[in-house]
């Protein structure tokens, strides 16, 4: 097995062909054909089998593709410490973010970096809590921006607390429940929600802890959408409710169009912190973001009326 092997592998699977993975890493396909068997048969198993929409990975081939990433990943972080030590900061950084993180910290930091480094690309990842844990587990992404609360996984994580979330119940305007005060008005709403709920305590479950701290029965989701825009629209254009971050209501976007419910009744709480791997430092480049991400953060606070 070798790092050129790996590369050719998770290129194809990203791109869902060995066509498409070959223009991507410039190679011939025959060549990238070639990595693939040789890796197949240095494992004994078979990774991927073609299919007429592409490839498809085998369990063997789920099983190397997280630990290719991850190795991969190393690797590439490995070039940017030497790079670093020879006084040049480039590279890419995967960050992933919640929407109110992104919407409340990342736009400053990522303008600070492109003055300070203009040579290190970020990219953007978003998507609930669970999905960005996972993604840092699997190599996919340096760290992330996110919800987490008492209940989340981060048995190999370490995550430092940067705010407490501001989550809001969302209505279209002229909603029927538009002036409800408690969330005992709320047990017969059809709810949009980005995900599936998820397992008691975590941010992907706040809604339903929050029905069953008040002895009321699972709220009904009816859409699940995994766009934050999506779903705004669509809970601007329905009957829907939405436990969604208050921010959208607060900044002039959709001020117009959605009101935050005004309840007796708290919300869960969950932090937004910066999570990343225990073991495994950042490389340089996402050292950086995540400090000046820390720095922002503390600005903010120090504007913020006592």
């Amino acid at each position: 097995m070798t790092l050129d092997q790996l590369r050719a592998f998770v290129a194809i699977v990203e791109h869902g062909s060995i066509r498409a993975g070959a223009r991507a890493l410039g190679v011939a396909q025959s060549g990238l054909t070639q990595q693939l068997r040789r890796l197949e048969q240095s494992l004994g198993t078979t990774l991927l089998v073609r299919a007429s929409s592409g490839v498809v990975l085998t369990e063997h081939g789920h099983i190397l593709l997280t630990r290719a990433r991850i190795i991969l990943g190393e690797c590439h972080r490995a070039e940017q410490e030497f790079d670093y030590l020879k006084g040049e900061l480039q590279g890419s950084v995967n960050v992933g973010a919640s929407s109110e993180a992104c919407a409340r910290l990342v736009p400053a930091a990522l303008q600070q970096l492109r003055w300070a480094y203009p040579k290190v690309q970020v990219h953007l990842a978003s998507g609930p809590s669970a999905s960005l844990l996972s993604g840092i587990r699997e190599g996919r992404l340096d760290f992330a921006v996110t919800l987490v609360s008492h209940a989340s996984d981060m048995s190999d994580l370490s995550s430092t607390k940067i705010a407490d979330s501001r989550p809001a119940i969302l209505c279209r305007r002229g909603h029927a429940l538009a002036d409800a005060t408690s969330i005992h008005a709320l047990a017969n709403a059809q709810w949009i929600n980005t995900r599936p709920l998820g397992w008691s305590g975590t941010p992907s479950n706040r809604l339903g802890d929050w029905f069953a701290a008040h002895g009321m029965n699972e709220p009904h989701i009816a859409v699940t959408v995994d766009s934050l825009l999506d779903t705004l629209k669509l809970v601007a254009e329905t009957d829907y409710l939405f436990l969604g971050p208050g921010f959208v209501v607060e900044d002039g976007t959709f001020t117009r169009s959605l009101k935050a419910l005004d309840l007796r009744e708290s919300i869960p709480h969950a932090d937004i912190g910066l999570v990343q791997r225990t073991a495994v430092p950042l490389a340089p480049a996402a050292r950086v973001f995540a400090a000046m991400l820390l720095s922002v953060n503390r600005e903010r606070r120090a504007r913020k009326p006592s």
